[in-house]
């Protein structure tokens, strides 16, 4: 099976056919249910929607959720970039859940005068563990592995590492508005005139100090074992990448609210993590697995050429 028809099966077929399912079997009950149907329980139901109102909106919504991620899929497969398994099966998952809903709302009106003699909401549960099962399915499916390790472009920094040479780099950033901003702005909330409680205040304050001090400055070092990240001035919540699960390293310049803005980022679509105090030079590890990794700090390409000197000495050793 093709990579391509993998993808498709994966984040179209299989959340497509759950909404297919759904939507043909509140066409063939159609005379076996009330409407409006119960739509919210609180115990008892004690909500309702038309029958095709909502329908039309589990169906729509499913729609537009297989079409975002298959569309998604494919066009980071094109790119050499297939999205990573943990989110092809959460994608899959998160689009088969109109369908989920829209079933288990179609059995617990099956047959019942009216909405008022609905069967209890928890049927939904079991539906909402169909759509679990779809995104694991979906993610065993198209879950494809990581592009092969490439030999070392000529084009990538280096910086001249010979062979039984070693060598260590370090490099920090930090950001003086962020660290006002994190440390004041709580400080300034605590004591303006809200009625607040000195206790409250106190922890309003306690808390916009340990944010600071967990997250306004970012290092970075570079040693045989690998690449060790850390933020704040405790060195905590800190990273370790060993260097065998490094493919590659560059560097490139990021916008301050790129990548999802500074702190700790994830994109669940591009597998891309992001370290950030600033915007500016970042070291870019690419990894065996597929994903990247974003670190804002100074002097990224020496950082880039010496992980990039170390994963050539590793695969000459190893040959």
């Amino acid at each position: 099976m093709t990579k391509p028809i993998r993808v498709l099966l994966a984040t179209a077929v299989l959340p497509g056919a759950a909404l297919a399912i759904a939507g043909a079997l509140e066409n063939a009950w159609a005379g076996r249910l009330p409407d409006p149907v119960a739509t919210h329980w609180a115990g008892a139901p004690n909500g309702s929607t038309p029958l095709p109102v909502f329908t039309g909106v589990c169906l729509g919504l499913g729609a537009v959720a297989v079409l975002l991620l298959a569309s998604t899929a494919v066009t980071m497969l094109r790119r050499g970039r297939p999205l990573p398994r943990a989110t092809v099966g959460v994608g899959a998952g998160f689009a088969a859940l109109p369908a989920a809903v829209l079933l288990s709302v179609l059995v617990a009106n099956l047959d019942v005068p009216d909405w008022h003699a609905a069967r209890g909401g928890l049927v939904v549960v079991l539906f909402m563990l169909g759509a679990a099962a779809i995104g694991v399915v979906a993610a065993l499916v198209g879950g494809l592995p990581a592009p092969p390790v490439c030999e070392q472009a000529a084009d990538r920094p280096s910086v001249g590492l010979r062979a039984g040479q070693r060598a260590f780099w370090s490099s920090r950033a930090a950001n003086p508005a962020m660290l006002w901003a994190l440390a004041l702005v709580p400080v300034a909330i605590a004591l303006l005139p809200a009625g607040l409680s000195w206790p409250v205040a106190a922890w309003i304050a306690l808390v916009g100090a340990v944010v600071t001090a967990l997250t306004y400055r970012l290092s970075a070092s570079v040693d045989a074992k690998g690449v060790t990240i850390r933020f704040g001035l405790l060195g905590l919540p800190w990273r370790h990448l060993d260097l065998g699960s490094i493919r590659e390293a560059t560097a490139r310049e990021l916008s301050a609210f790129g990548d999802g803005g500074l702190g700790l980022r994830f994109n669940p679509v591009t597998g891309t993590t992001a370290y950030k105090v600033r915007g500016g030079p970042a070291l870019v590890l690419g990894l065996a697995n597929g994903r990247t990794v974003l670190v804002s700090v100074d002097d990224p390409e020496t950082g880039a050429g010496l992980v990039n000197d170390l994963i050539a000495q590793r695969i000459t050793r190893i040959d």
